[in-house]
């Protein structure tokens, strides 16, 4: 009968728990994936839009102002969707490559990109109703999802030195500090949406937003400038 040992010695030869053990990869088709992701939920977002046939009292411009709530939220998540891609290409650039467990961050990362347009859905349902705070709700916690995942993964890749290159602490807390700014804003989000759905909303929008400005790490010259090539 096999002991403890025996189990052990059989676990390690399947498994590779350790990071420090476990290979690392190209980014490629993680990069790919990701983008598929996005461009599906970017498009599912707009099937929530619809025309139909003009009947007296409903034309066009009515059936407009009657979506005008699902246009805002359909608005509102494309700006998500496009200031988590921006926000996944930086951080795919300056990594040399991914191991396992990088992978699993990522890939759960694009689990909360598969919630937008529902969030979003519920964020056009609830407008001009008593419980828009659900919508506002849904929305924060799949964001604050979203930044729990891209901080952990960020202070992994520096840990285990997936960066291109390689990054001293102080360069570690200040990627950080970005993500923990974020991150107080999507709690403070959580917090406040029953309460005041809108300035819940308001502070979830700030954050997307910031996803859209151009970081130090965007400058010339960084790990992933390909501009001295292209000259």
């Amino acid at each position: 009968m096999a002991g403890a040992d025996d189990w052990r010695a059989l676990a390690r030869k399947i498994y590779s728990f350790r990071a420090r053990d476990q290979a690392v990869h190209a980014t490629v088709r993680l990069a790919v994936f990701t983008d598929a992701i996005l461009a599906i939920a970017a498009t599912v977002l707009v099937l929530d839009l619809h025309v139909t046939s003009d009947h007296p009292g409903s034309g066009l411009i009515h059936q407009i102002n009657a979506q005008r709530a699902t246009l805002a939220s359909v608005l509102l998540g494309f700006l998500w969707i496009t200031g988590t891609w921006i926000l996944s290409h930086r951080s795919l650039r300056q990594l040399r490559g991914v191991d396992h467990y990088m992978t699993v961050l990522v890939v759960a990362g694009a689990l909360t990109i598969t919630l937008i347009p529902f969030a979003t859905l519920l964020l056009a349902s609830g407008y001009g109703h008593g419980d828009f705070w659900v919508g506002v709700e849904a929305v924060s916690l799949v964001i604050l999802l979203g930044v729990v995942l891209s901080a952990v993964g960020t202070d992994y890749a520096h840990r285990r030195g997936l960066l291109v290159t390689a990054s001293s602490p102080a360069d570690r807390r200040a990627a950080l500090s970005i993500w923990y700014v974020v991150m107080g804003l999507v709690v403070l989000a959580v917090v406040t949406a029953p309460f005041v759905p809108w300035f819940a909303l308001a502070c979830v929008i700030v954050t997307r937003i910031s996803a859209l400005l151009p970081l130090s790490s965007d400058r010339a010259g960084l790990p992933g400038d390909l501009g001295s090539s292209l000259q």
